[in-house]
């Protein structure tokens, strides 16, 4: 039996968090807002039920031994009391829409590029939004101003780009706040702008999908080239700069095979801090391309390769939804009091368009910036978006909520989706029950799980992790 403990943070009290589920012949208990988790055989799980179920408030489990009477107290710890949805605004971060428009043409594309929201945003609306948000960070005695862009491709509007990164420079200097900036691209853009973008962004987080076949069919220029001579050379270059580079790659099932070769190459060649495996998500655009996203197992079984390929190179493999904190708060920026500013001064926790989260039932939208540069906050919508993951059917008993929060609002969990997990479930089921094996020293389990199709479908696909639900059926009798 081993245990692995995490810093616990504040969580929900209404909702659940004793789960257990099936790994091969053994079961993977955890309470993830208490940082707790164990793998115990099931005449041990017997006993824990036992005991929990009939005292779940005992300060002790006298009935136990020792090593399980420590283990069914932490267990059976209730999750603090979280924040008040009703506390003041904490921006996760100040996030710029410089524009919707783009240089190149990717076949999964869906932000927007080719929507009617191409115009730039304006240099003096920028300026505003950075100055209310330094004002506001002093005030609120937060001493980190992160800024972050987003597109379209940001550098497309590279005035707005650069008014806006010489006002945050000055604003963080005479507001005492330590800058953060960081950039979302493609890196289409021409060597020696690399050289400024490196010098004068914390980070960047550049899309390369691999080697260059996939990567053009990917992620084509308008001209009908491929970008992946440009993005790799900007790469290369940005490597050699002070920046944290991070290279987040699309996977479909044209590259799922190739994921061990990419993160090698991406290792050698780049020395980046991260490498983000994101899979693709299917929309018109794809399917009018022929591209598919990979089989959930199938992409499991390959990120766990690459995974172990960046760890030996110092780099930090990402797949996003087993990134958060055990707080059940949010997978993404949403409800997480980000500000996001789109060119028509709308601010909204979404970076999607608006037309996508609509569509869903969805609204997103906190504020308004005018062309005057008065701001205003709704903290109505802010308070509405903390809440989101409250009402979450499909999670309802699913052991990653506390973590993944159901994913994307808009993609994966938004207002009457199915119930059934759908691929994206499947796999951060999978990779999150991994990576806590992994922290409790058993990557040989999570490995032999991952060898195991009959045992990643029995994790996988379990309706219900409670700890209650778990049936008594296959349990063996505790001697």
């Amino acid at each position: 039996m081993n245990a692995a403990g995490v810093d616990s943070t504040a969580a929900d009290k209404a909702r659940p968090s004793l789960f257990a589920l099936p790994v091969n012949d053994a079961f993977l208990v955890c309470n993830p807002p208490a940082g707790v988790a164990s793998l115990v055989n099931g005449p041990a799980l017997r006993r824990l039920r036992r005991a929990i179920g009939q005292a779940p408030s005992a300060p002790s489990f006298p009935a136990l031994s020792d090593d399980l009477r420590q283990l069914a107290d932490l267990l059976a710890r209730k999750p603090e009391a979280p924040p008040a949805a009703t506390e003041p605004l904490h921006p996760l971060f100040l996030g710029l829409l410089p524009t919707r428009s783009c240089n190149i043409r990717c076949t999964y594309c869906d932000f927007g590029a080719d929507g009617p929201q191409a115009a730039a945003m304006s240099p003096a609306l920028a300026s505003a939004a950075l100055t209310w948000y330094a004002r506001f960070l002093e005030d609120a005695g937060h001493g980190r101003m992160e800024v972050h862009f987003f597109g379209g491709e940001p550098f497309v509007a590279r005035e707005v780009v650069e008014t806006a990164v010489h006002r945050s420079r000055l604003l963080a200097e005479r507001h005492g706040l330590t800058l953060h900036l960081e950039v979302s691209t493609n890196g289409v853009f021409e060597p020696e702008y690399a050289q400024f973008v490196g010098d004068y962004f914390q980070a960047v987080v550049l899309s390369l999908d691999g080697f260059q076949e996939v990567h053009d069919r990917h992620r084509p220029a308008r001209a009908g080239r491929g970008s992946f001579v440009q993005a790799r050379q900007t790469a290369a270059l940005l490597a050699r700069t002070p920046t944290e580079l991070c290279l987040r790659c699309c996977v479909s099932t044209l590259n799922v095979h190739q994921l061990e070769e990419i993160a090698l190459w991406f290792c050698k060649k780049f020395q980046p801090s991260a490498i983000n495996f994101e899979p693709l998500t299917g929309n018109a655009r794809t399917l009018a391309a022929g591209l598919l996203p990979p089989d959930p197992y199938l992409f499991v079984r390959q990120y766990a390769r690459a995974h172990a390929q960046t760890l030996r190179h110092g780099v930090r493999p990402v797949y996003a939804a087993t990134e958060g904190d055990p707080s059940g708060t949010s997978f993404c920026p949403v409800g997480k009091d980000a500000l996001i500013v789109s060119a028509d001064g709308r601010i909204s926790s979404c970076y999607l368009p608006q037309a996508a989260w609509l569509e869903r039932g969805l609204d997103l939208d906190v504020g308004r910036l005018d062309a005057q540069g008065h701001l205003r906050i709704d903290m109505d919508a802010i308070v509405r978006l903390r809440r989101l993951p409250e009402d979450k059917p499909r999670c309802a008993r699913c052991f990653c909520q506390w973590v993944c929060s159901g994913g994307c609002h808009v993609h994966h969990t938004y207002p009457g989706s199915p119930l059934t997990y759908e691929p994206f479930c499947i796999q951060t089921r999978l990779l999150s029950a991994c990576r806590l094996l992994e922290e409790m020293g058993l990557g040989a389990v999570a490995e032999a799980l991952l060898n195991d199709r009959q045992a990643m479908e029995a994790l996988a696909q379990r309706p219900s992790d409670l700890f209650e639900d778990l049936p008594e059926h296959p349990l063996p009798e505790a001697p």
